[in-house]
């Protein structure tokens, strides 16, 4: 599986994104949490805006290849959803392939590591394999790669109820004690190194 999403990865860098602009691939991007639901909240960090801004820089990313057109389902963090909503939101918009961004948290500080959920089998478990793969990102020391728990179902309302194939990623820990200073950090470096790893990952389920 990893050389398989290695030689997607490739593929999709030697194509011309000039050859998909007449078709652009729809991506729904769920910034998790959001209005009354602030989501983790520790160290002065609160997971709702954190995953907006995330999700923004996907958006981004996607958007400046001239290959996608992207869907937030909130673009501010007084918008409070539900699952069903969002679903609906990525549905209408007709995506192709849906993330919900979100961080973990946990009363130990020390505990990071990333997690990708899928909600039903033959619809979502591919691109989750795809997500996990491609999502590379290092530690927050820089020392090696962050690890990874095993891929697991989960019956979230978002991933059920979306048409499309879709994944819950949570990125890393906000809670761990080296994460939440680079996170915090006014540069962005730690976000943008999350949103490029989802974005290589929908690239290469996208093909494109």
């Amino acid at each position: 599986m990893k050389r398989l999403v290695a030689a997607l990865i490739l593929i999709v860098a030697l194509v011309p994104q000039t050859a998909f602009a007449a078709d652009p691939y729809r991506v729904c991007v769920d910034p998790g949490h959001g209005g009354s639901d602030p989501g983790a909240v520790s160290g002065g960090l609160t997971e709702r805006d954190l995953n907006l801004d995330i999700a923004q820089r996907v958006e981004a990313a996607l958007v400046a290849t001239g290959a996608y057109t992207v869907q937030l389902t909130r673009t501010d963090n007084a918008t409070t959803l539900g699952n069903s909503d969002r679903a609906a939101i990525c549905n209408a918009f007709g995506a192709q392939a849906v993330v919900s961004i979100h961080l973990n948290a946990s009363s130990d500080p020390s505990v990071d590591y990333a997690w990708v959920f899928y909600g039903k089998r033959h619809k979502d478990l591919g691109f989750a394999q795809v997500m996990d793969q491609a999502y590379q990102i290092s530690n927050a020391a820089g020392t090696a790669p962050l690890s990874h728990q095993a891929i697991t179902n989960f019956a979230n309302g978002t991933l059920l109820k979306s048409d499309a194939p879709a994944v819950l990623v949570e990125g890393l820990f906000m809670t761990d004690q080296d994460e939440q200073p680079l996170l915090a950090a006014t540069d962005g470096v730690r976000r943008q190194q999350v949103a490029d790893n989802l974005v290589s990952g929908i690239r290469a389920f996208a093909g494109r």
